[in-house]
Parts: structure tokens; C-alpha cells; sequence
């Protein structure tokens, strides 16, 4: 069973991670009430260009970051070079990728947006960019936290990120109402804060010189990680650019409103495999074997459970928390769908087992090619479906993405597992159970707020029947902890 420390790790891993992507979401709210749907969904797209441009920045190399860590992990003067390293190419690379946007960015994004949104390059994009050339350098320096397995460091750094993005961006929004002002700048100046303080955290854990083989390393095998991550920013984005030119702003402001909540259920479930993923490599490393055991399943059976939780209570808060803090009901109007949205965040959670074994085993193409089948199935999709049915056909088409991402990744993934004791009901049986649930409920237009509360009821109860032992022992070691 699961050790309490575990839980405790667990817990700042998780909320640590969460807490920038929770200022974002806290921020809703104000930015809802105090910016028109134009100016918001302008927005949107400014902070997704942040995002994508963070991913080209880091090229991936926080993800990969764990398998040569893992290597070396007891050698503390490479680890310091290793980290030395890191930075400065990233540094290197990014200047590049900023004077390439300075040449280009202005004439792609007229081209883009065509002048439906007000969306340009000059100031706000290109403070977007540089907003994700700082986040992707202080989200590469947090591995160095993971995989050393100091949570309290890793909290207390997000923590400081959290604080500073809420008052930047709430002192420029009060001052500059209805403007992208504090929003943008908000986002850009703590961007430039926590970068700064993480590096001072990690002075005595860098030595600035770059040691090539690291590099030649990460290069080649964080390319296929690179472009999964782009291919995921695509998914996770691209329905908007097609909505746009078919469905009301404030239709797309409701939607995406909905869609930036859900990015705190995203957060939690990385965070949460933050914590997993350093225990389950050190498993795998332990006995010089890549399977799924009865030891890693724990932690895989014990992930996949407390993120349906999450989900589900989280859909039944959701419309209640946003009535509460948001005056204007045209942000209400996607509250029906808002569970089919739950359903594909409950099936992403899959993804997690197979993404761990494949990246052990630095089979990085093969996540590359499965999410590239499906990221070309969702343009087709979206081309074809989009324009004649709208929000619903994004919404279905997210799913459908979704279940064909853990349908590839299994397909791969159990080629190389040299052990594999899955119990598929407890990943599967569920996971699928629920997400149909919420799909009958809806079809037969059940009110989406007494639907929440069944499957929240229905999930209790299967999850007592199907780990009643578990329960039985954890509820045993607490006792005798607290006793």
C-alpha cells in the first residue's frame, strides 16, 4: 500500500505544480467581469502563444531531464554540469527563436486572425513570447526539485510565482479596466521574478559551462518529446482557431472560460505523476526491468482513481463557483456540456502509465508518432465537423482524440513491457463506465446538475467495491500512525 510520506510529497508536488496554472484560473474570474468577450478571448489567444512558444523554447527538455538524472544521480558534480548545461543551450537556442518572431511574428499573426480579433504582434504578442521564454527556463530548472525529491523547494518556488502573477495582473487590470494591460503585463513581469529567484534557489546546484554529450543527448531523443508536445498544444487549442470564424465571441468566451478551468483538473494530473514518476523509475531501475507490476500499479491504481475524483467533484462545483464570481450569463451557456468536456480529461488519464514505461525505455518516436495520427485526425475532424456543427462537434472530437491517444499508447507501449499486470478494470473498466454515464445523461438531457451528483454517487460506490482491501489497509496504517 501506499506510504503516508508518499501522500505527503504527493500533496506539495501536486499543488505546486498546480499553483501557476491556479493564478491563471483565480484570475478568470476578473478577467471575465472586467473585460469585454472580444478583449477576452483576445486574450486567450495571447496567452496560447505564450504557451506554444514555451514548449519551443524548452524543446522538452524538462521532460527528458529524469532519464539522465536517473543515470547520474549520484554524482553531484555532474549533476551540476548537467544543469549548467542545460541552461546556457537554452538560453542560446531561445535568443534565436526570439529574433526569428521579431522578423516574422507581426506579418503571421494578420495572416491568422485577419483582423476578426485584436491580435498583433506588437506589444502583446511579443510580450507573450518572451512571457514563454521565462516560463519555460524556471519550468526546466523545477526538475532539478523533482527528481531530487525536494517538494517543499519545488512548492515554495511555484509559490512565489503564484503570488506575483495574482498582483501584477490584478494592479494592472484595476488601473487599466477593459484593457490587456495587466493581463499581459501581469503574465511577462513575474515571468522575469521567478525566473530570477529560482536561479538564485539553484546557485550551488549550477556550474555554467555546457557539456556537449549531455546536449547531443537531450537533443536526440527530447525532439520526438518536443513535437508530442507540440502536437499536444494543438489539440488542447486548435478547436478555437476553427471556432472563431463560426460560432458567436461569446459562445467561444463561455467555451474557452470552461477550458481554462479544466487546465487546473491538467495541472493536478501532472503534478500528481510528478510525484509518481521519480518512485515508479526507481522501481523500474531497481530490478532492470520495464513492466507493469504489482509494485508500479499502486501507484498507477491509487493516480488513476484520485484524478476521476477530482474530475468529478470539480464538475459539480464548476457551475455553482462560476455563477458565484461571474455576472454576465453569457459565460454560462456551455454549462451542459460541461461534463462530455470532464469525460476526455477522465480518459487523458490513462495516458499517464503508458507515457512513464515509453519514456523509460526512450522510445520518445513512438509517442510521436501515436500522437501524430491523432493530431491529424482531430484536423480533419474539426475542418469537416466544426463548420456545421460547432461547440458540440469541438467537444466530441476532443474525446474521440483523446481515447485514440490511450489506444496508440497501449498499442506501443506493451510491446516493450516485460511484465504487465494490469488490472484492467481498475484502469479501464471505470475510467470507460463513467465517461459513458456522463455521455447517456446528457443524451437523454438529464439536468446537468443532478447528472454531476450521480456520477459522483455511482463513482463512490464503485470505488468501494473495487478496493475495499486497499481501503481497509491504508485506514489500518493510519490508525497506527496516529496512535
Amino acid at each position: 500500500m501506499i506510504k503516508i510520506s508518499f501522500i505527503k510529497e504527493s500533496l506539495l508536488f501536486t499543488i505546486g505544480n498546480a499553483l501557476p496554472m491556479a493564478a491563471s484560473v483565480l484570475l478568470l474570474p476578473f478577467y471575465a467581469n472586467y473585460l469585454s468577450p472580444t478583449n477576452y478571448v483576445a486574450l486567450s489567444f495571447y496567452i496560447g502563444i505564450s504557451l506554444l512558444f514555451q514548449i519551443l523554447f524548452s524543446f522538452s527538455f524538462d521532460q527528458y531531464y529524469g532519464v539522465i538524472f536517473t543515470e547520474i544521480k549520484q554524482n553531484t558534480e555532474k549533476i551540476k554540469l548537467l544543469n549548467g548545461s542545460v541552461f546556457l543551450y537554452l538560453i542560446l537556442q531561445g535568443i534565436a527563436i526570439v529574433l526569428i518572431s521579431i522578423v516574422w511574428g507581426d506579418s503571421l499573426l494578420k495572416i491568422i486572425f485577419n483582423n476578426q480579433l485584436p491580435v498583433v504582434f506588437y506589444p502583446y504578442g511579443f510580450l507573450s513570447i518572451l512571457t514563454g521564454f521565462c516560463n519555460a527556463l524556471f519550468k526546466v530548472s523545477m526538475s532539478t526539485f523533482i527528481y531530487e525529491q525536494k517538494p517543499k523547494l519545488f512548492f515554495f518556488a511555484n509559490f512565489t510565482n503564484f503570488l506575483a502573477t495574482i498582483s501584477i495582473s490584478l494592479s494592472g487590470l484595476f488601473l487599466y479596466p477593459d484593457t490587456l494591460i495587466g493581463p499581459i503585463y501581469g503574465r511577462f513581469l513575474s515571468g522575469i521574478v521567478i525566473l530570477v529567484f529560482n536561479i538564485i534557489l539553484m546557485k550551488n546546484k549550477i556550474q555554467w559551462q555546457i557539456e556537449w554529450q549531455f546536449i547531443k543527448e537531450f537533443i536526440q531523443k527530447s525532439w520526438a518529446l518536443f513535437a508530442f508536445a507540440v502536437m499536444n498544444w494543438i489539440v488542447g487549442n486548435i478547436d478555437r482557431y476553427f471556432l472563431k470564424n463560426y460560432v458567436d465571441v461569446n459562445d467561444l468566451a463561455s467555451y474557452d472560460l470552461i477550458l481554462k478551468c479544466f487546465i487546473g483538473i491538467e495541472f493536478i494530473q501532472n503534478g500528481l505523476s510528478m510525484a509518481m514518476i521519480s518512485k515508479v523509475f526507481d522501481i523500474w531501475n531497481k530490478h532492470k526491468k520495464l513492466g507493469f507490476t504489482i509494485e508500479t500499479n499502486r501507484y498507477f491504481n491509487v493516480f488513476v482513481s484520485v484524478i476521476i475524483f477530482a474530475v468529478l467533484v470539480f464538475i459539480m462545483i464548476l457551475p455553482l463557483f462560476i455563477e458565484w464570481i461571474i455576472y454576465d450569463k453569457k459565460y454560462y451557456y456551455v454549462f451542459p456540456m460541461i461534463g462530455l468536456i470532464a469525460s476526455g480529461y477522465i480518459i487523458r488519464t490513462l495516458i499517464y502509465p503508458y507515457y512513464f514505461a515509453l519514456l523509460y525505455a526512450k522510445k520518445t518516436l513512438q509517442m510521436f508518432i501515436a500522437n501524430m495520427w491523432s493530431v491529424l485526425i482531430q484536423l480533419i475532424l474539426s475542418y469537416v465537423f466544426i463548420p456545421m456543427f460547432g461547440l458540440i462537434a469541438a467537444v466530441l472530437i476532443g474525446i474521440l482524440v483523446k481515447l485514440l491517444v490511450v489506444v496508440f499508447y497501449h498499442y506501443y507501449t506493451t510491446r516493450y513491457l516485460r511484465e504487465n499486470k494490469v488490472n484492467y478494470w481498475k484502469w479501464y473498466g471505470i475510467t470507460f463506465l463513467i465517461s459513458a454515464l456522463i455521455g447517456l445523461f446528457y443524451l437523454i438531457k438529464i439536468d446537468y446538475r443532478i447528472s454531476n451528483i450521480l456520477v459522483v454517487l455511482i463513482f463512490a460506490i464503485l470505488f468501494f467495491i473495487v478496493y475495499k482491501n486497499e481501503l481497509k489497509i491504508f485506514l489500518n496504517d493510519i490508525k497506527s500512525k496516529l496512535l
